[in-house]
């Protein structure tokens, strides 16, 4: 029996919107906002699959949001999985997130949370597509996180668009 393990190391990517609505935020607390993502380490196993086929991978990655502020989703998305002797394509790795209503192929980004005000954490889970060219081994590849403006108004109090 072949075994795959999958790793996979998480790059930050935040992204400004160019002409997108402000934001005044009337008393902030603490002064400055802030957002920091993060996981619970830069290199995390996803797990392993022993077969060629369909796998859910065990292990769940939880990306950790800390914030003061109104936030933009955040996407997900991956360049593959790479080993010496062959390449898992994004088309053959799935992502479920709370707000993805199951697992989503990641040819594309992927939106893994909405729009939301504060801290919060996002537990993610994998599939991957396997295949009998898929040599026993290590795989590595890079999960990038992207923050993206907010796109709708909030409805809390202490913000006031224009």
């Amino acid at each position: 029996m072949k075994k795959l393990v999958m790793t996979c190391v998480v790059a930050m990517v935040l992204s400004a919107g160019i002409g997108r609505a402000k934001v005044q935020i009337i008393k902030p607390t603490p002064a400055e906002a802030f957002v920091k993502i993060s996981t619970t380490s830069n290199e995390d196993s996803l797990g392993t699959a022993g077969f060629p086929g369909i796998h859910d991978l065990k292990s769940v990655l939880t990306v950790q949001v800390e914030s003061n502020c109104l936030h933009g989703s955040i996407f997900a998305s991956t360049d593959g999985f790479r080993h010496p002797g062959g390449f898992i394509p994004p088309e053959h790795i799935s992502i479920k997130a709370p707000v993805t209503g199951g697992f989503v192929l990641m040819t594309k980004p992927v939106a893994i949370s909405e729009t939301v005000f504060g801290s919060h954490n996002i537990m993610l889970n994998f599939r991957v597509q396997t295949g009998p060219q898929h040599h026993e081994g290590k795989y590595t590849g890079t999960l990038i996180l992207m923050l993206m403006p907010p796109s709708t108004p909030p409805s809390m109090p202490g913000y006031r668009w224009r």
